[in-house]
């Protein structure tokens, strides 16, 4: 299983793309990835110290200033480009694969937001169409379910695979990872894991 929190989880994705990439694919059980985000453009362009002081959020009034400063990131780390072809090797190649993305409303240094753009372009992958953002995220208003005060939980399948994001409505950025929809999250990958062995 391959488990990645915050920045970790570009890392997470890397390795996740990397091995499913090989002539022969390396299975792992799933991937677990809590707190994400979609590429280090857009996180410094969100990002917030301490959920209060803004890193470089400022310059996005200036997209021309933005622009040139975001030439200077060496590495874009870009999750939501990874996370795609991770899903397309892994349905081109008819490999199985369990993904869940987690995230609260409440993490003031990456926000949510990020998250759903994730699932959106792993669904995309898996869906093969593209599909606009506001036209998804309707369809995944439609097909979600609502938890209340606990936040909500999605699922897309394929044959192949299954991706899940759970967005809760508390756990800011590092206590979600004491939050037993972590916990849950791993266990039940390993149990899918061991189901499709059995």
């Amino acid at each position: 299983m391959i488990f990645g929190q915050s920045v970790g989880t570009a890392v997470s994705l890397a390795v996740s793309e990397h091995f499913a990439l090989q002539s022969a694919p390396v299975v792992f059980a799933g991937t677990v990835l809590v707190a994400s985000f979609s590429d280090v453009a857009s996180l410094v362009a969100t990002y917030r110290v301490a959920g209060t002081i803004p890193l470089l959020s400022p310059l996005t009034r200036f997209p021309k200033l933005f622009g040139y400063l975001s030439t200077y990131i060496r590495d874009s780390w870009s999750s939501k480009d990874r996370i795609a072809r991770y899903i397309q090797a892994s349905e081109d190649k008819k490999v199985k694969y369990r993904l869940t993305l987690i995230h609260a409303e409440d993490d003031w240094d990456i926000p949510y937001h990020h998250t759903e753009v994730l699932f959106w372009h792993a669904v995309k992958a898996m869906i093969r169409q593209d599909i606009s953002y506001d036209d998804f995220a309707h369809k995944k208003s439609q097909s979600m379910t609502d938890l209340g005060a606990a936040g909500s939980i999605i699922e897309w399948k394929t044959q192949n695979g299954i991706v899940r994001e759970e967005i809760l409505k508390t756990g800011l950025h590092d206590v979600i990872m004491g939050n037993a929809v972590v916990t849950m999250a791993v266990m039940r990958i390993f149990a899918d894991s061991k189901s499709s062995l059995d």
